[in-house]
């Protein structure tokens, strides 16, 4: 195990805290699949070093990725056992060529099969019970969960607002409008950034009165690709809460259009207990009620793109494939 406060290396039996530092050890790669010290160096990624805040989807897609790259390399020696096992019954059953090549080509293929498979499937439930496990041990400073600002109860004036923001921009979750807060977006993009439940209170009530100043101010809707996300425009209009808006709304994405490719892209379950599953076939998961997360991509490119999403009026999700690619190792 490598302790990833001190870089000091020790076995498991020889306890679970470091014999350096002291540092609690919490994960077990063999039990786990992953160490503390690996979920550090993800940590890390995901913040740029500490200059970023991440949600807990960014997190567990970034484990499932992790794991991911574990499985192509088990694939790869899956294949080569197969065709050392081949070879060997080949040699045993004394068969010629005809029929000992296509033994080694079948046994191939099946493995291949078999793991590329498996490293579609996207082990939410695993990531999300590590990730709480690891949390009990080591607070993730870092993590946007949609609390910060829960017990800020002070009222907000319109003059407060002084980065003279040109957009509200309303998001699905409260993390998420955790995320773009503290990732201090509401002030590189000057929009006033809150969530679809009024999440934070303060800026939510604030908001109304600045919309009522500035009417022409555009107020855009940033969802998930989900039957949910697509309605959520016209659940906003018609909610009391929002009727001071409801003239306003403009639908960001992500968009049933925006899926129009073939791209394979993590779809993720309602029923927090299941797998997610990285796909192509995007009108059969959006009946099975699954979504594409707005923030499926890390912190920094998904800053990028909603900057130009908010400029242009539209998330292109064509503009984000390059990011899961290269961040995610999606697609």
């Amino acid at each position: 195990m490598r302790c990833p406060d001190c870089q000091h290396q020790q076995k498991y039996k020889d306890g679970t805290r470091c014999a350096h530092c002291g540092y609690a050890f919490t994960l077990r790669k063999k039990t786990d699949g992953i160490s503390d010290y690996a979920l550090r160096q993800i940590i890390l990624r995901l913040t740029g070093k500490g200059q970023h805040c991440f949600t807990i989807t960014q997190l567990i897609l970034e484990i499932c990725r992790h794991w991911r790259k574990q499985s192509t390399t088990l694939t790869v020696v899956g294949g080569i056992m197969a065709l050392f096992v081949g070879g060997i019954i080949w040699a045993i059953g004394g068969w010629g060529p005809r029929i000992g090549l296509p033994l080694l080509v079948v046994l191939s293929l099946l493995a291949l099969l078999l793991g590329r498979r498996n490293a579609r499937v996207l082990p939410l439930k695993k990531a999300r019970d590590l990730i709480r496990k690891y949390r009990k041990a080591h607070p993730i400073a870092e993590l946007a969960d949609g609390l910060a600002f829960r017990a800020r109860g002070a009222d907000l004036a319109d003059q407060d607002f002084y980065y003279a923001p040109e957009r509200i921009l309303v998001v699905e979750y409260d993390d998420l409008a955790d995320l773009l807060i503290r990732n201090r977006f509401h002030l590189s993009a000057k929009a006033i950034v809150v969530s679809r439940s009024g999440y934070p209170a303060p800026i939510f009530k604030a908001c109304q009165g600045f919309l009522a100043r500035h009417p022409t101010i555009p107020v855009q809707v940033l969802h998930d690709a989900s039957r949910q996300g697509f309605a959520l425009s016209a659940q906003l209009a018609a909610d009391p809460d929002w009727q001071f808006a409801r003239d306003r709304l403009v639908d960001l994405g992500l968009s049933r259009q925006a899926l129009s490719d073939q791209t394979r892209l993590p779809w993720l379950p309602r029923n927090p207990t299941a797998n997610g599953i990285l796909s192509a076939r995007h009108e059969m998961m959006l009946r099975d009620d699954q979504r594409v997360p707005v923030d499926c991509v890390p912190p920094k490119p998904l800053l990028n793109l909603l900057t130009a999403a908010v400029a242009t009026g539209a998330l292109a999700l064509q503009k984000a494939d390059s990011a899961i690619e290269a961040e995610l190792d999606y697609g």
